[in-house]
């Protein structure tokens, strides 16, 4: 059984008309990075975690949020507009994902929250031009005004297009945005891109600065891991053979 556990009491009115924004760790971690920025750069208030019938066996300590929960839910107003932020620190064990994505559409729905806005990864090879930053979906025949184009039959995959089917079955008007990302190592420039969409489509401002660290951090030490591997090879190919070979 899914259920939520509030760790602070919350009335459905106030979430009433509320942006509800998530991603999981999939291609680059982007959707997981984008929305865990959200709330943590926005100061969001942690009002609860949804508990799983087989809970990930995994917490870490903050000095200022204190322990963590797998899935941890954030609210907090950014002017008039109120957020309602996931955050996925873990992905749901594959027995009970479909049940998981069910659940969250169905909690979005039955709490009359205004739309959702799912975030994900997306493979470089398809984009057209090196212009185009991110691809996104419309969700239960949402209109949108992004300058972006759609992302029109290619398959999503996991968590997040689970997701996307329960929103759209339960009604719930959104998007998914997928940012252009590295598929096998987090990519914080990524999912900045798609926090400055999120904030652009919102009419609010997010600091993005941070990712942006990050990311400088990560290609650094990647650009360092490259260099050595170089070096390692040159020196592998120079060195002359310590036996004599017989024919």
């Amino acid at each position: 059984m899914i259920t939520i556990h509030y760790l602070e009491e919350i009335g459905k009115d106030e979430l009433e008309n509320a942006v509800f924004i998530t991603g999981f760790q999939g291609f680059g971690m982007v959707g997981y990075l984008a929305s865990r920025h959200i709330a943590y750069e926005l100061r969001l208030q942690r009002i609860g975690f949804i508990k799983t019938r087989y809970m990930p066996e995994t917490t870490f300590y903050n000095k200022e949020r204190g322990i963590s929960y797998p899935f941890e839910l954030y609210y907090g107003r950014v002017g008039k507009t109120k957020l309602v932020v996931l955050v996925n620190h873990a992905i749901p064990l594959e027995r009970e994902r479909t049940a998981y994505a069910e659940f969250i559409a169905k909690w979005v729905k039955e709490n009359n929250l205004a739309k959702a806005i799912l975030i994900g990864g997306l493979d470089p090879a398809i984009r057209e031009s090196e212009d185009e930053k991110y691809r996104w979906i419309p969700i239960s025949g949402y209109k949108a005004d992004l300058d972006a184009p759609i992302l029109s039959d290619k398959y999503v995959v996991g968590p997040l297009a689970l997701t996307i089917m329960f929103m759209n079955a339960y009604r719930v008007p959104g998007i998914a945005i997928f940012a252009y990302t590295e598929l096998y190592r987090p990519d914080p420039r990524a999912s900045a891109v798609a926090v400055e969409a999120i904030a652009k489509l919102l009419g609010i401002t997010i600091d993005t600065r941070k990712l942006i660290e990050e990311a400088a951090a990560i290609e650094a030490i990647e650009e360092e891991r490259k260099k050595l591997l170089k070096t390692i090879e040159g020196e592998v190919r120079s060195e002359k053979p310590r036996y004599t070979m017989h024919v």
